[in-house]
């Protein structure tokens, strides 16, 4: 608990007791349960099962803080929320790939409550995987202090943490806020309260710029909930630049703020979209991407087409006639044409225009020209992030696009490579992939990644010739590009099966090496791997029986795809996006008409100080179950639960020595306060430099040091779930070591130990002449025991798979590196590897060959 916060208890509920239909309800049964880690109520295994409890706070307003008592005796997915708005929403995974603590464990959620009759729900999202809870805890905070750094100016710039957002359009639904004031006021509290400083928000999302641009047509969508837990969803097309006041203040409060860019659309190019496909095989010029069998993409093919200002509206003409309406059901009669004639894609999500044509890249420097002078002027704006989706247009995607007449020609222009494929033939396009994915495979990957390499080369000297620091970030999503290239998650998408992220990207334009000493040009390498534990595929609640190819393939890359990490570390200041991923419960979504004489009007339909386009009100609607509000909203992030919501970061460190991390997604995540401050408190001591690694192994532990002017930094990560005793050789007696985190000395020796709690960052500074010349880490006896026992029964298996004369893809080099890890004793490797899909699938095959 963070004894720097003053607080007040308000209220305390027993779980296991039991209350009247005021204070309690349940879906389902939930039952009053004890195990080994205690006593707790628990939900039924049943996706959407849950039980509830509602309790009275004093203060609207107020930062408060429920702390929640949970067990990890076993598998759970449980969302927790308010059953209305994201105020109180976070998400709890246990079991599965994290090990078990089977001791009750604490989820302590900051919120500022919208309203004084208050609700807190636990609901069970997958198959086998109940909610539950033993106690909870209700305070009201006086305030959030900001975190002390104890950083020295003088050695900085130092490494950055901080919050990014893929979705915009909470704000008003979350951390209290009925505005953007206060949804700023609130997140620049707890940002500097747990020592992140640094944001990373949308200025331009699916359909283009959220702020008023000159050059584009803008949109910025809202949710908002009212103080009597009304919803409603609203939007225009004319949005104010609040950008400026959150700019200013993040300026006078010492943050930073980075725009992200998800560039799917651009409106000037949708207008002028060429998609005739008769005419553009004929030979009229056209700056979509044209696919490898002459298809013209007209779309991204993916989630995003509704989600646009103007075609809200027209939807919304619906309630005219009705006195309801399902926004989100496209099949019904009636449902309005996507703006600029966009149509689904018949090989699933891609980009729609060609990065290389040059009305695209007029558009899109033009833009990135009007982003920087109307922000660059203010000291926190560090710079733009694109965000890579599979329909990014930044890039090609994959090796099935890119054969338009315009491209061709530029390359055998550009390489002297003649490209087969008569020019007025119907069948070229197919000829020129043929002959380029096979014949002139290298030479056709590589000029294409130099051709995006000078784009973006482009677009940081645009912004720079407004203000020579900005800086232009790629974030290289898996989470969603993958599902979307490769038609979904199945036995072909698996490690070993498929490209891994660095060959991926190289195919579709992007290859990071080109960017390893690009001044300006920063990679950010997406690592969640929550999404294995629901959301896609057929059943996106099916939890204990998610089939093998959907439950850990996103876990698989982030942690065993070697090539991948190795080329995201080879960059000279690698970052880390750890995507908090969310599950959505739609029920039967409705919008409804507002009245005139709704007693909410005056707060909702101010949106920054003007009238949206459109107010519509807006929720979810379920089978009655005693909850005690009809507005709900079941939307929920998926999230680590206890000590192992460290492992993305420790991993990210560990591995590419990162030496920025971000987390986020939908809102502000304030269940974890004191995990975030104990890394960060630690990660914003260090220098922004790569330092020099240790010894020959990170796993399981990291060693790695910086000699900065007068001063040795020396930090050490523990990447795994236990504590690793650590023994550190210096060249000499180092004499005072001093704690880089609070500036404190101890006394130095040679050799020097400490041992590191589970996923623990600790950082040291010694005299520069105080070399490291090696480091032992010893994890327990017992854990590395069972882990060997484990890898001598997975090459068993991998053994009797071949045997049966069956490959599972990647099984003879998961052999090699099982025994190699064993060998070098990596267990961090090992654990992960073992709880894979290769040694996963040959277990289940060398179990039925042995019935």
């Amino acid at each position: 608990m963070d004894t720097s916060v003053s607080r007040r208890l308000l209220q305390t509920i027993d779980c296991t007791g039991e209350f009247g239909p005021d204070r309690y309800f349940s879906h389902g049964i939930a039952s009053v349960v004890e195990t080994d880690a205690g006593r707790y109520r628990e939900a039924e295994g049943v996706p959407g099962a849950r039980f509830a409890y509602r309790f009275a706070i004093e203060h609207v307003g107020r930062p408060h803080e429920v702390v929640i008592q949970y067990p990890d005796d076993k598998r759970r997915f449980m969302c927790v929320m308010d059953g209305t708005c994201y105020d109180l929403t976070t998400g709890v995974l246990t079991g599965g790939c994290q090990p078990l603590s089977r001791k009750m464990l604490e989820l302590r959620q900051v919120f500022w409550p919208r309203w004084k009759d208050c609700s807190i729900v636990f609901m069970t999202w997958g198959e086998g995987e109940p909610a539950a809870a033993a106690r909870i805890e209700v305070f009201e905070l006086d305030d959030l202090p900001p975190m002390r750094v104890a950083g020295d100016s003088a050695y900085g710039p130092f490494r950055e943490i901080g919050v990014q957002y893929e979705d915009p359009c909470g704000t008003c639904a979350s951390e209290g806020a009925l505005n953007r004031d206060e949804w700023t006021d609130r997140i620049v509290a707890y940002m500097k309260h747990t020592g992140q400083q640094s944001l990373t928000y949308p200025l331009a999302w699916y359909h283009g710029p959220t702020f008023p641009s000159d050059r584009e047509p803008s949109s910025q969508l809202d949710w908002i909930v009212a103080p009597d837990r009304t919803c409603y969803s609203r939007w225009t097309s004319h949005p104010v630049d609040w950008y400026q006041r959150l700019l200013q203040r993040f300026s006078d409060e010492g943050l930073t703020f980075r725009g992200s860019l998800t560039m799917l659309r651009l409106g000037s190019l949708m207008a002028g979209m060429q998609v005739d496909e008769e005419a553009i095989h004929r030979g009229a010029d056209t700056y979509n991407t044209v696919l490898w069998n002459g298809t013209v993409r007209a779309g991204t093919g993916d989630w995003t087409p509704m989600y646009d200002a103007r075609f809200m509206s027209e939807l919304a003409k619906k309630l005219d006639d009705a006195p309801e309406y399902e926004p989100l059901n496209s099949g019904q009669p009636g449902y309005p044409p996507f703006l600029y004639g966009e149509r689904p894609n018949p090989d699933g999500g891609g980009p729609v225009f060609n990065p290389l044509h040059p009305t695209v890249q007029t558009a899109v420097l033009g833009f990135v020209r009007e982003i920087a002078e109307r922000y660059a002027k203010f000291p926190a704006f560090t710079g733009i992030s694109f965000n890579y989706f599979a329909a990014q247009m930044l890039w090609f995607g994959s090796l099935r696009a890119g054969y338009d007449d315009y491209t061709i020609s530029l390359f055998e222009k550009e390489t002297g490579l003649k490209v087969p494929g008569n020019a007025t033939s119907r069948d070229r396009f197919f000829q020129r992939h043929l002959y380029l994915t096979t014949r002139c495979r290298t030479a056709w990957i590589e000029w294409r990644c130099v051709k995006i390499r000078d784009l973006m080369r482009q677009i940081r000297d645009t912004l720079r010739e407004v203000r020579p620091d900005l800086t232009v970030t790629l974030t290289l999503w898996q989470e969603t590009a993958v599902p979307f290239l490769f038609s979904g998650m199945h036995a072909g998408t698996q490690l070993g099966a498929r490209p891994g992220a660095f060959e991926i990207y190289r195919e579709g334009g992007v290859d990071w090496d080109m960017f390893r000493h690009e001044p300006g040009i920063l990679l950010d390498l997406e690592m969640g791997d929550s999404r294995d534990r629901g959301g896609h595929g057929a059943n996106p609640a099916a939890g204990v029986n998610t089939p093998l190819e959907v439950d850990c393939m996103f876990r698989d890359h982030a942690y065993l795809d070697t090539c991948s990490l190795e080329a995201a570390g080879r960059q000279d200041l690698p970052g880390a996006f750890l995507f908090n991923c969310w599950v959505e419960a739609w029920g039967r979504y409705l919008w409804f008409p507002v009245e005139p004489d709704d007693s909410n009007l005056t707060v909702v339909s101010d949106m920054d100080g003007q009238r949206p386009d459109a107010i519509v009100r807006s929720h979810s609607e379920y089978p009655a179950d005693g909850f005690w509000w009809e507005p709900q909203m079941r939307i929920t992030p998926a999230l680590k639960g206890g000590g192992h919501f460290l492992e993305g970061f420790c991993h990210a460190l560990a591995e590419l020595d990162a030496c920025r991390i971000t987390q986020g997604g939908l809102f502000l995540d304030t269940a974890h306060t004191e995990e975030l401050r104990r890394f960060a408190s630690v990660f914003r001591s260090l220098p922004n430099e790569k330092f020099e690694t240790v010894g020959h192994t990170t796993d399981p532990v990291a060693v790695r040091s910086l000699v900065k002017d007068d001063r040795r930094f020396v930090y050490f990560v523990n990447r795994e779930y236990y504590p690793v005793a650590v023994t550190v050789a210096f060249n000499q007696a180092p004499g005072n070591v001093i704690n880089a985190a609070t500036g404190e000395s101890e006394p130095g020796l040679s050799p020097w130990m400490v041992v590191l709690s589970p996923y623990e960052l600790r950082a040291i500074i010694v005299a520069p002449e105080i070399a490291l010349t090696g480091f032992e880490a010893r994890p327990p006896a017992e854990i590395a025991s069972v882990l060997e026992q484990r890898a001598r029964e997975a090459l068993a298996d991998i053994e009797s798979v071949r045997l049966s004369g069956v490959l599972v893809p990647g099984m003879d080099e998961m052999e090699e590196g099982i025994s190699r890890a064993m060998e070098e004793k990596r267990y961090a490797w090992l654990r992960r590897a073992l709880d894979g899909y290769i040694v996963r699938k040959c277990r289940a095959l060398a179990a039925d060959r042995s019935e």
